[in-house]
C-alpha cells in the first residue's frame, strides 16, 4: 500500500522585513535585508552598551490581550496561515494538532533570576506559552506539542508533524516556530564570539559571524492539498546527531550527512533529483565548514546551495519554519535566491553558492538545520507532479528492555557524585555538565550497561516540564548580577544539549528530539518512539522524562527494541 503523502497547504509569517509570506518574499527577491544595529543588548566587561547586528520585527501592531509579545507572533503567523486554507464539508471532523516550536520563549520577560523557582511566572514555561496559543486557535490541549530542540526546532517539529499525519494520529498538524531576541540571547551568542559586526556571509572567506534575528512563522500540514492553491509535499525527513561535541560541529560532517541522506531515502529520491539545497548557514567558521563536508558526503557539491540568514538572521527555533516557507516559494517560483555578501569560497568542500539569484528547473529541495547539542535535521520538499509514491511502513512492536528511576530533592549533588563514583567512570567533562545533562548522564549509562550498537542503531526520545530553566536562571544571574554571559553555563540553556550529552558518551547518532510538556506523556512519547523505529534505522529508542528545576529532580527512562 503507498504511503500518505503529507502536503504543506498554507503558511504565514512575521520577520524583521515585514508581515505577511508574500511582503517578505518580495523584500528578499528585492534584495533587502532587516538585519540593522541595534542597541540594548549586550554590553561590555565594563557595562558600556555594545550595538548588536541583529533582525528585530518592528513596529509589530498584533500584540494580543493577555499574551506577550512572543506568543503575539506566532498568532499573527498562525493566523495568516489560518486564513489561506479552504474548508470544506466535513473538516470540523478532522484530527488537528498544533506543535509550538522554540528554543527560549518568553525568556525575556525575566529582568532578573528570582530566589525561589515558585516565583517563576507560567510564561516562562514552553509549555505553556503553547497551550495559550493553542486555546487561541481552539485547539484541545491534548493536542498541542512542543518542540525544543536548539536550532534545528523547527525543521524537527516539521518531521514530527509529517510522522503524525503519516501514521495516523492526525490528519492536518500546524506547526508554529517563534523566537524573540533578547539581552538573555544576545549576550549568551556574545560570549561564544560568535556574533559579527556586519552583516554576515554564510561560506565566505571572510565570513566573521553570525547575525541573530527573530521572527514567527506558520505552515500548515494536511493529509490532502484540497483547496490548496499552491501545495507541496514534505516527501522526506530526518533527525540525526553528530555525537561530537554540545557546542562544536562535528568535525567530518558524518551527523549532518546521515540526516540528509536518510531524508532522501524517506523520499525515494537521489541526489540527481534535488534541485536545490537550503542550508543552515550561519556564517560561523566550523559551522559552514561542516555543512561543505556533508553536502559533499551527500554527493550535492554541484547543486545550487544558499543561506538566507544575511536577509532576516539566525532566528533559532523560527528559522527552519522560516526557511522552509521560503524553499516552497522558490520550488514554485523556479529561482534560488542569492546568499548575499558571498564573494570568495571559504570552506573546504566546493559549494555552489552564488549572491546573485539562479533560474532553476524544479523537482525537490533540500532544507537542512543544525544546532547545539550535535542535533541535525533535514527535509525533502517536493512538487506534487514529483513526489514518488512510496511504500507504507507500519507502525513495528516493542519490547521493554530495561527502565531507570530516579527523583527526589534536596542534596542533589551529593546524590549525583555518589552514583558516578558507583559507576567506576572516569569522565572529567561530567563535573562540567549542568545538573540535569549529570541526571541524563547517569541514568543513560545504568540503562545501556552491557548492550553493544552501533551509531545509527539507537535514538533518543525526551520529554520534561521547565525545558532548561535551571541553567537559565545561572546564565541570568550571570548578566544581572556579574561576572557576565559564561558560554559554559549558557551552551546549557537548551534542554536538547542533556541528550546531545547522552549522545556524545554512547555514540549515538540516531534521532534525538526533546519534547516539552507540563507532565509526563509516556503512552504518547512511546507512541511517537514506534514512528521514529518504523521511520528511520534505529533498533532501539531510549525514551524518557528528564526533568531538574532547583534542586528537585526526576528521571524515568526506558530502553525500548522495535520487534
Amino acid at each position: 500500500m503507498a504511503r500518505k503523502k503529507v502536503y504543506i497547504v498554507a503558511d504565514g509569517m512575521v520577520t524583521s522585513l515585514g508581515a505577511g509570506t508574500w511582503t517578505n518574499v518580495e523584500a528578499v527577491r528585492a534584495g533587502k535585508t532587516g538585519v540593522a544595529l541595534h542597541s540594548g543588548l549586550v554590553e561590555d566587561e565594563t557595562g558600556n552598551d555594545l550595538p548588536v547586528m541583529c533582525g528585530l520585527v518592528g513596529d509589530f501592531k498584533g500584540d494580543i490581550d493577555g499574551m506577550t509579545r512572543t506568543e503575539s507572533l506566532a498568532v499573527a503567523a498562525v493566523s495568516e496561515a489560518a486564513g489561506k486554507v479552504s474548508r470544506h464539508d466535513g473538516a470540523a471532523e478532522r484530527r488537528k494538532a498544533l506543535i509550538f516550536s522554540s528554543t527560549k520563549g518568553n525568556i525575556g520577560i525575566l529582568d532578573a533570576a528570582p530566589e525561589n523557582t515558585a516565583a517563576l511566572p507560567e510564561e516562562v514555561f514552553l509549555d505553556c506559552s503553547a497551550k495559550r496559543i493553542g486555546r487561541h486557535f481552539g485547539y484541545h490541549p491534548e493536542d498541542v506539542f512542543t518542540v525544543s530542540n536548539a536550532c534545528i526546532s523547527g525543521v524537527s517539529s516539521i518531521v514530527v508533524a509529517k510522522r503524525m499525519i503519516e501514521y495516523g494520529r492526525y490528519d492536518e498538524v500546524t506547526v508554529v516556530g517563534v523566537d524573540t531576541i533578547s539581552r538573555f540571547i544576545a549576550s549568551g551568542f556574545a560570549s561564544f564570539r560568535s556574533l559579527s559586526a556586519s552583516l554576515c556571509r554564510p561560506y565566505d572567506a571572510s565570513r566573521d559571524g553570525l547575525n541573530l534575528g527573530e521572527a514567527a512563522a506558520a505552515v500548515i500540514l494536511s493529509d490532502c492539498a484540497d483547496g490548496a492553491s499552491a501545495p507541496v509535499v514534505v516527501s522526506g525527513g530526518s533527525v540525526s546527531d553528530d555525537a561530537n561535541h554540545i557546542s562544536g560541529p562535528s568535525r567530518t560532517g558524518d551527523g549532518l550527512y546521515f540526516a540528509m541522506r536518510d531524508a532522501m531515502e524517506d523520499a525515494g529520491v537521489t541526489a540527481e533529483d534535488i534541485s536545490f539545497v537550503n542550508l543552515h548557514g550561519t556564517a560561523t567558521v566550523y559551522n559552514d565548514e561542516m555543512e561543505s563536508k556533508a553536502v559533499g558526503l551527500a554527493g550535492l557539491s554541484d547543486k545550487p546551495v544558499q543561506s538566507l540568514k544575511p536577509y532576516i538572521g539566525h532566528t533559532l527555533g523560527a528559522s527552519g519554519v522560516v526557511e522552509t516557507v521560503f524553499c516552497i516559494r522558490q520550488l514554485l517560483l523556479g529561482e534560488v535566491w542569492g546568499t548575499p555578501g558571498f564573494a570568495s569560497l571559504g570552506v573546504p568542500v566546493p559549494l555552489s553558492v552564488s549572491s546573485m539569484t539562479r533560474q532553476v528547473r524544479m523537482r525537490h529541495c533540500i532544507k537542512t538545520a543544525s544546532g547545539f547539542g550535535g542535533c541535525n535535521a533535514a527535509i525533502v520538499l517536493s512538487l506534487p507532479e514529483y513526489a514518488r509514491d512510496m511504500e507504507e511502513k507500519p507502525l513495528p512492536g516493542f519490547r521493554k528492555l530495561k527502565d531507570v528511576k530516579m527523583c527526589g530533592a534536596g542534596d542533589f549533588h551529593s546524590f549525583i557524585r555518589e552514583k558516578y563514583k558507583a559507576l567506576g567512570l572516569n569522565d572529567m567533562k561530567f563535573y562540567k555538565m549542568d545538573d540535569m545533562s549529570k541526571l541524563g548522564y547517569i541514568a543513560s549509562h545504568l540503562l545501556l550497561d552491557g548492550l553493544s550498537f552501533s551509531p545509527e542503531d539507537m535514538a533518543v526520545i525526551l520529554q520534561n516540564r521547565s525545558a532548561s530553566l535551571d541553567s537559565d536562571l545561572k546564565h541570568l544571574r550571570n548578566i544581572t548580577e556579574g561576572p557576565g554571559a559564561s558560554p559554559a553555563v549558557f551552551v546549557y540553556t537548551l534542554p536538547n544539549v542533556a541528550s546531545g550529552e547522552i549522545s556524545i558518551r554512547h555514540k549515538i547518532k540516531g534521532d534525538n528530539t526533546f519534547f516539552i510538556s507540563s507532565s509526563y506523556d509516556k503512552e504518547g512519547m512511546e507512541e511517537y518512539a514506534r514512528m521514529v523505529l518504523a521511520s528511520s534505522k534505529a533498533k532501539y529508542c531510549i525514551v524518557g522524562w528528564l526533568e531538574y528545576l532547583g534542586g528537585e529532580y526526576d528521571a524515568d527512562f526506558e530502553l525500548i527494541e522495535k520487534i
